[in-house]
């Protein structure tokens, strides 16, 4: 396979992932959708460039959390509730739910429902618990994967994904 084939199928892989990683990072899903292709961007520009790329998933991870980074840093200045609450998650309106029996309308509520209460309850997760338990749940990343990732030991990321779950159960549980 060219480099431009198998870039292209690194694309079609990851790039969802990628979406699902940012937006829960940033809650902002037009900026999200902005960063993972400014990611794509970045590395096909080391690609084109002679670049070598062993496994395209750790790599565009962590092309990704480093503009992630760098967005955080343009908007230090406003505080992080701030931060939270411009362009967040919008509320769902029932528009959209399916129709169907009163059981499945029941379902699919109580289910959105529980997503919104885990993003807010992720949201309130301290950073470094917040990074892993998403890369973990979310992405689908293993513990050692996520060390590479974040420069960590697999010891010090199963720590905190760890507390970061059971963090998340308090939260969920006794809110």
């Amino acid at each position: 396979m060219t480099r431009e084939e198998v870039f292209t199928s690194a694309f079609d892989e990851y790039s969802d992932a990628l979406f699902r990683h940012c937006f829960f990072r940033i809650s902002n899903k037009e900026r999200a959708q902005e960063l993972v292709q400014d990611a794509f961007m970045k590395a096909w520009d080391y690609v084109s460039g002679g670049g070598e790329v062993k496994q395209y998933r750790p790599f565009l991870y962590k092309v990704l959390n480093n503009l992630i980074v760098d967005e955080y840093r343009k908007k230090k200045s406003s505080s992080l509730d701030a931060l939270l609450e411009q362009d967040g998650v919008s509320e769902g309106s029932f528009d959209d739910l399916h129709s169907g029996s009163l059981a499945e309308v029941e379902a699919q509520v109580d289910a959105r429902r529980d997503a919104e209460e885990f993003t807010e309850a992720l949201k309130e997760l301290p950073e470094k618990y917040r990074t892993v338990v998403t890369l973990r749940y979310i992405d689908g990343l293993q513990p050692k994967e996520i060390a590479d990732l974040l420069e960590e030991t697999q010891n010090v990321v199963s720590v905190r994904i760890h507390r970061g779950v059971e963090q998340l159960k308090k939260k969920m549980l006794y809110e």
